[in-house]
C-alpha cells in the first residue's frame, strides 16, 4: 500500500435488515407472529419499505445502506462527506471507525483513527467530567500518562473547568459534546472522523473546532467531516464526497460538490405557476416564468449565502406600451420585511420591455442570511402597474462561507451580511 495513503475503500457495501432484532420471550415472539398473520402482507410490505428507494432493496426485508463504494483519501486531506438524511453517511463512518463490518468489500486504513460520531459516546452519566476524560481517553487508545499530560489542555479547550468535577448527567448537551470533541481532538490521531459535532456547539465553540481541525490538517493528518452545515464544510474541506441512496455519486472540489448537492434537492419541488397567482395591472406585458440559477447555470431552489445567483424572468408581450416600461423585484424575508429592491433602471443597462422577453439579474455575492425569501415582481409604466404579483416566487438561502472562517451571525442578529474588514489601531 502507498505509504501516503490514509484510507482506501474497495467495493464497499453494507446491507441492513428492516426492523429490529433483540432478545424477547416466546410469548412476545408468538404475539408478534400472530399480529403479522392478521395483517395484510402487501400493506405490511409497503409500510416497511416506505421512503426507501426500491433500487436499494435486496428483498422484502433487506436493503443496501451502502452500495459498491470505491475511493481513496490521501494522507493529510480534509474531506467533507455530504448528503441527505438516509444517504449512508453515518453507516460509512461506522465502517471506517471499525464499529461496523461491511457486508462486502474492504477498507484499508493507515494510521491511528479517532472518531466522534455521537454526542457523549462512551461517557458515563454518573461519573464526573474528570473521570470521563480518563475513561474516554482510554477507550480512544490513550495511556493514563498521555491523558495526564494533556488534561489541562483538554479541559481548557472544552471550556468547562468550573464543572470538571460535576457528574456528566448534569451537563447540557453542548457541554457534553465540547468535552467529547476535546478528548478526541487531543488524541493526536492520524485520521480524525467527525459526525455533526458542530451542530450542538455555539459559534465560539464552532470556531475553536474548525481551528483545531485545520491545525490537525496542517500537521499532515487526515480528517473526514460530516455536517449538514455547508458553511463549515466549505470552509474546512478541500474535497467533497456526495452520497445519495447509498452510492458515492460525486467527488471533487468542495464548492462544486455542494452546489451539485443543493441543485439535486428536489429542484422541482417549488415550481411556481404564475397563472395561479393573484395579479394586478393593465396586462399588456405579463411575467410568465421565474427561475433561480447558480454560477454553473443550473436551476436551483436553494443557494448558500456568499455564492452568486441569477434570477431569470421571462415575459409575454401582448401589445406594445407607449414609453419605457420598467421591471422591478422586491425581495422580502419570511417576516415580510423588504430586504432589497432590484430594478434595471438603477443600473447603466438600457432595457426596453417592449423589445425583450427575458431579463436576468445577477447577484454576485448574495449577502442574505439563511432563511426563506420571497420575490414580489412589478412591471410598471409611469408608476402605474402593468403586471404586479405579490410573492410570485420563493427560494431558500442556506449556510455558506460568506466569511472565510465559515461562521455566521446567530439567528435574529441580522437580516443581511456585510463584507467588512477590521483593523487594530
Amino acid at each position: 500500500m502507498d505509504s501516503s495513503l490514509a484510507v482506501k475503500a474497495t467495493n464497499l457495501s453494507k446491507k441492513y435488515r428492516l426492523g429490529t432484532i433483540g432478545m424477547s420471550s416466546l410469548r412476545e415472539d408468538l404475539s408478534r407472529w400472530w399480529t403479522r398473520k392478521k395483517q395484510n402482507s402487501s400493506t405490511e410490505e409497503n409500510v416497511k419499505t416506505a421512503g426507501i428507494d426500491q433500487s436499494r432493496m435486496i428483498n422484502d426485508s433487506e436493503f443496501w445502506a451502502l452500495d459498491d463504494l470505491n475511493f481513496q483519501i490521501p494522507k493529510g486531506e480534509v474531506v467533507g462527506l455530504i448528503g441527505a438524511n438516509g444517504s449512508g453517511k453515518s453507516t460509512l463512518l461506522k465502517i471506517l471507525s471499525r464499529i461496523t463490518e461491511p457486508t462486502e468489500g474492504e477498507v484499508k486504513i493507515r494510521g491511528k483513527v479517532a472518531s466522534l460520531l455521537e454526542v457523549g459516546t462512551g461517557f458515563h452519566p454518573e461519573l464526573t467530567g474528570r473521570e470521563n476524560v480518563y475513561i474516554n481517553g482510554a477507550i480512544l487508545g490513550m495511556t493514563r500518562r498521555e491523558v495526564d499530560a494533556k488534561f489541562d489542555e483538554i479541559v481548557e479547550f472544552a471550556g468547562i473547568s468550573d464543572f470538571i468535577d460535576t457528574p456528566i448527567k448534569r451537563y447540557s448537551s453542548g457541554m457534553t459534546v465540547r468535552l467529547g470533541f476535546a478528548v478526541a481532538a487531543h488524541l493526536d490521531p492520524d485520521i480524525l472522523i467527525v459526525d455533526e459535532v458542530l451542530a450542538v456547539g455555539d459559534a465560539s465553540f464552532q470556531k475553536k473546532c474548525i481551528g483545531k481541525m485545520q491545525s490537525i490538517s496542517d500537521s499532515g493528518r487526515t480528517i473526514i467531516f460530516v455536517s449538514h452545515n455547508m458553511a463549515s464544510v466549505e470552509a474546512l474541506c478541500a474535497k467533497g464526497f456526495l452520497l445519495e441512496n447509498g452510492k458515492l455519486i460525486e467527488t471533487g472540489e468542495t464548492k462544486k460538490v455542494i452546489s451539485n448537492y443543493l441543485s439535486r434537492l428536489d429542484v422541482n419541488s417549488n415550481i411556481t405557476n404564475l397563472d395561479d397567482k393573484q395579479r394586478e395591472g393593465t396586462g399588456e406585458i405579463k411575467l410568465r416564468s421565474i427561475r433561480m440559477l447558480n454560477s454553473e447555470m443550473k436551476e436551483i431552489q436553494m443557494i448558500p449565502c456568499g455564492q452568486s445567483l441569477l434570477l431569470e424572468f421571462c415575459f409575454e408581450k401582448l401589445e406594445n406600451i407607449k414609453g419605457m416600461p420598467s421591471f422591478g423585484v422586491s425581495i422580502l424575508n419570511s417576516n415580510g420585511l423588504n430586504v432589497t429592491w432590484l430594478n434595471h433602471k438603477l443600473t447603466d443597462c438600457e432595457i426596453d420591455l417592449n423589445q425583450t422577453d427575458k431579463i436576468t439579474f445577477e447577484i454576485k455575492k448574495n449577502n442574505f442570511t439563511p432563511g426563506i425569501y420571497f420575490l414580489t415582481t412589478f412591471i410598471g409604466n409611469h408608476g402605474s402597474p402593468v403586471d404586479w404579483i405579490a410573492k410570485a416566487f420563493s427560494f431558500e438561502v442556506t449556510d455558506g462561507s460568506f466569511y472565510s472562517n465559515g461562521l455566521l451571525p446567530s439567528a435574529g442578529q441580522s437580516i443581511f451580511l456585510s463584507d467588512f474588514n477590521v483593523k487594530q489601531n
